[in-house]
């Protein structure tokens, strides 16, 4: 019987064993592989291996996915936690890792990122989500923060021969070791005005009353995920990260991390800090108000393309900020709309940046485009407008439902900010169309430099990978307005 229950309640974290002891092997076997021929060839056998072990994961998975109920299941004595929304948002992190592998097996090489550790440090950061997400207890939490942001750290900085991608490490190694402070700091005061650390127990203590100093703690680790999650004013070391990382990092980090963080906030404000949601709930108001003005307006005088997307991230967590803010089961539906929506849109997005900017990141070198790529051009001109919320495209879809629940929870300053800043970021995403669709190819602004540095690719090379990723995302977001699926679920 004891066997059974063991059997029984291991099975719930046996994507996190094998992703673990998988990790450990391949690390092993990176390192012996790489001595023996080309070191190219070697490294994407070992990034194929990395991909089949996510493909398998996400296969395991899905099997529980079939077996799971909305009951939770405590495993580990309690530190870790398994459901069905939380086995949902391991297979999306899953996924979304092993499709950023895919879109990579090229832009390393192009990038020439010839290290074994790069698909490692994806395995093993995607593992700390995977822990992040399933987190039951405060100490957990920690240290599943501490093991993906150290892989995130050494990710940002892979091109050790990069000034540009050694002072985005550092940036992000130095903001990040302050999140991390903050964040044990306030796991800390919650301990030690309650005497516990387990999400359960804190939610029952927490729900008769608490201290000043547990809320101080509350907020402190609000804060620090914040952080890691790049809203503003916290928001500091992403767009020097996002332009300093190779590109296939910043998709990374634009995509999976978000995920995971957001999450979590979800299920510490409606877990063991539903009590304080209310004294937490300014914050997020004015983290996700600064969140779009910051990210709508510090866009405006942007030259490149990576900079211009990191504001933009910024952008969509003030959406999602705003998709929390009122806490209910409609909006909490709305901010999982968005996510599923903003991961098709960022997919596109850097799948088109990879196939385009070989050589810099500027806007001016796409003038042109729609002469000597038009289907290129017209896809990525729908992403954009999707992105600005331009219906009947997904995108517009995601905000309606984000704005809906803030008006009907009589967030009505925060809807009209969030309209307004929709509005503004719109210029620069027709700015981009502009220059595809309405300049001539050999037109430079003298203004840029990159300009003569970088001239205009008019000989563009798709891979098959990159075309299936943005033939894929594009038809989601051309049609999805068709058949919603996500609205069967509820009644609006």
């Amino acid at each position: 019987m004891m066997s059974s229950f063991f059997l029984s309640n291991y099975y719930w974290v046996l994507p996190e064993i094998f992703l673990g002891c998988s990790s450990t092997l391949l690390l092993g076997y990176g390192v012996v592989l790489v001595k023996f021929g080309k070191k190219i060839q070697q490294v994407n056998k070992l990034h194929i291996l990395v991909i089949i072990t996510l493909l398998i994961t996400g296969g395991l998975l899905l099997e529980q996915l079939g077996h799971s109920s909305d009951s939770n299941v405590l495993v580990l004595n309690g530190f870790l936690l398994c459901n069905e929304y939380v086995t949902t948002i391991k297979f999306i992190l899953v996924s979304s890792s092993a499709l950023i592998l895919i879109l990579s097996l090229e832009a390393t090489v192009l990038d020439k990122i010839v290290d074994y550790e790069f698909s490692q440090l994806v395995l093993l950061s995607t593992l700390g989500m995977m822990l992040l997400i399933s987190s039951n207890d405060l100490i957990m939490l920690y240290l599943a923060v501490e093991l993906l942001s150290l892989a995130f750290y050494v990710l940002a900085g892979i091109k050790r021969d990069s000034q540009h991608s050694t002072e985005a490490a550092l940036k992000y190694f130095l903001l990040g070791a302050l999140s991390s402070g903050l964040l044990l700091f306030g796991m800390g005061l919650v301990y030690a005005f309650t005497g516990e650390t387990e999400f359960q127990s804190l939610s029952q203590i927490l729900w008769y009353g608490c201290d000043i100093q547990v809320t101080i703690g509350a907020t402190f680790i609000l804060i620090a995920l914040l952080f890691k999650v790049a809203a503003a004013p916290f928001h500091q070391w992403i767009v020097d990260t996002y332009e300093g990382a190779p590109t296939i990092v910043t998709a990374f980090f634009a995509i999976v991390p978000k995920i995971a963080t957001l999450g979590v906030i979800i299920t510490l404000v409606n877990g063991p800090f539903l009590a304080l949601f209310p004294d937490l709930q300014p914050l997020i108001a004015f983290s996700a108000v600064g969140s779009l003005l910051v990210g709508s307006i510090g866009a405006l005088n942007q030259a490149k393309v990576k900079r211009l997307l990191a504001y933009s991230a910024i952008t969509h967590i003030g959406f999602l900020l705003i998709a929390v803010l009122p806490n209910t089961l409609l909006s909490l539906h709305a901010a999982f709309v968005y996510i599923f929506l903003y991961i098709i849109m960022s997919f596109n997005s850097f799948a088109f940046v990879l196939a385009v900017f070989k050589h810099g990141n500027f806007i001016t070198q796409l003038s042109g485009m729609s002469r000597y790529n038009p289907v290129l051009a017209m896809s990525f001109a729908f992403t954009l407008l999707s992105i600005a919320g331009v219906p009947p495209l997904a995108g517009f879809y995601s905000k309606y439902l984000v704005l809906l629940e803030a008006v009907n929870s009589e967030f009505y300053a925060i809807a009209f900010i969030a309209i307004m800043a929709s509005c503004i970021a719109a210029f620069y995403y027709l700015r981009i169309i502009k220059w595809m669709f309405f300049k001539d190819t050999e037109f430079f602004h003298m203004k840029d430099i990159g300009d003569c540095i970088y001239p205009v690719n008019t000989s563009l090379t798709v891979t098959f990978t990159q075309s299936i990723i943005l033939g894929a995302t594009s038809f989601v977001i051309l049609t999805f307005l068709t058949k919603p699926n996500f609205s069967e679920s509820c009644q609006w």
